[in-house]
């Protein structure tokens, strides 16, 4: 009897791990150059003579791009395959950043970095998908490991950037983040299909075996021959599929026929809704409770610390069967969300660096838990739709979070209602999965 590795067709390892390699290189890109854009924000402001919320509103085109992409890059990576959508998204990663040094005004600038959105999107759908299919038995540890790359984007690519600008100036800075990124292409040039397994001796015995036929019988098969009494009944050729069902297949609509994807999709609104809020304004909350600009720094640092520990070793306990990974993102969930329901309540650095740890320790899990239980409802195959469709729904919670909790903050003058918003849109992501939950034990 065959193996369940060979039944499945995936390795799990060989080749894969420089899959991994290839998908954690592109998150690092993925999610560090959204980060280090910060950097550059009082520099392009005092260069273009402009306001910071729309230079802030320019860059978010960067980060909203590579998010939407997903929808696009799914149905692509179905068409012509995983290999070259990677291998062009790096292509057009590097070229926008390269194209942004050269830029004089601010719509220009807009433009080439939502080019460069577009790249990192497109490059990070293939890689995900390709761990799918190189990865069973150790599929979570796998994913984990790769996802671990956005943690490591966010902490290194920062401080280059800033060493980039203080030395070179900011378009000598940004046209080497672009030649940096290129190397997206190289990661998805390392993205090798499978083999095709060879046929097995049933398959080998069908085709011996079946029965052979006229030309005549080939063009006109025998069952289409009119009986006697059945008239002059040819078989009617069938309609070519209208655009609408073309694109309905193209985009996978039919994903959204499973109640536990459309639950994913909406775990992965809430999370993105409430990890970006979190992000963007942990460091001045902490100020806010008299925390010093520098503890607050290392408090945003040790959460980062957690959330990548949190990513690369999550996956061995799903593996070795401890936990479900439907039951690791409920528990996950809940972690975070009663961690900035209870924020109101951490007043001094001990408990602030305590929160951040755990938010930073169950965030970290969240994404690539979705990934996995998304595999478990969609399978393999409908893997990279899914996830196209899972980055979209994420792209608008984190733009939406961005607006918001700021809105909140402006209108409140504290940041105490913005994380309890946090923490109750966290907390629908709960109710959902354990409506999820009772799908799943009731089957």
């Amino acid at each position: 009897m065959a193996s369940t590795r060979e039944q499945s067709g995936a390795p799990d390892g060989r080749w894969g791990w420089f899959i991994i390699l290839a998908a954690h290189s592109t998150l690092i890109f993925r999610e560090g150059i959204a980060k280090c854009l910060g950097v550059f924000l009082q520099t392009f402001q005092s260069y273009f003579h402009t306001s910071t919320s729309l230079i802030g509103w320019v860059s978010s085109f960067c980060i909203t791009a590579a998010d939407l992409t997903g929808l696009v890059s799914g149905p692509l990576c179905q068409k012509i395959g995983c290999r070259p959508v990677a291998m062009m998204g790096g292509l057009f990663a590097g070229a926008g950043l390269i194209g942004a040094s050269f830029v004089e005004q601010v719509a220009s600038l807009c433009f080439c970095l939502t080019v460069s959105g577009f790249g990192l999107g497109l490059a990070l759908t293939p890689s995900l998908t390709m761990i799918s299919r190189y990865f069973d038995k150790r599929y979570s540890l796998a994913n984990g490991l790769a996802y671990s790359g956005s943690g490591v984007g966010i902490l290194i690519l920062a401080p280059i950037s800033q060493i980039f600008l203080d030395s070179y100036g900011w378009r000598g800075a940004i046209a080497l983040l672009g030649a940096l990124c290129l190397n997206v292409s190289v990661c998805g040039s390392m993205l090798r299909p499978l083999p095709q397994r060879p046929p097995c001796n049933n398959d080998l015995q069908k085709e011996q075996y079946e029965p052979l036929l006229l030309d005549e019988e080939k063009d006109f098969p025998m069952n289409s021959i009119p009986r006697k009494g059945e008239g002059k009944n040819l078989p009617i050729k069938e309609k070519d599929p209208s655009a609408c069902s073309k694109l309905s297949k193209g985009l996978a609509l039919d994903l959204f026929t499973n109640p536990s994807f459309v639950i994913l999709m909406v775990v992965q609104f809430c999370a993105r809704f409430t990890y970006m809020g979190w992000l963007i304004y942990l460091i001045p909350h902490a100020i806010q409770r008299g925390v010093s600009p520098m503890d607050a720094t290392l408090i945003a640092s040790a959460a980062g610390i957690s959330n990548i520990v949190s990513r690369a070793f999550h996956g061995l306990i799903i593996d070795w069967k401890i936990l479900s990974a439907l039951q690791m993102l409920t528990l996950s969930c809940i972690t975070a969300s009663a961690t900035l329901l209870l924020d109101p309540l951490m007043q001094t650095y001990l408990f602030l660096l305590l929160g951040s740890l755990v938010y930073g320790l169950a965030g970290g899990i969240i994404f690539p838990v979705c990934v996995v239980r998304m595999k478990e409802v969609v399978g393999t195959e409908l893997l990279a739709n899914a996830l196209g469709w899972s980055y979209g729904f994420a792209g608008i919670g984190r733009m939406i979070a961005a607006f918001l909790t700021g809105w909140l903050f402006d209108y409140f003058g504290d940041y105490n209602i913005s994380f309890i918003l946090l923490g109750g849109v966290q907390g629908f992501a709960v109710m959902m999965l354990l409506i999820d939950c009772l799908i799943h034990y009731r089957r």
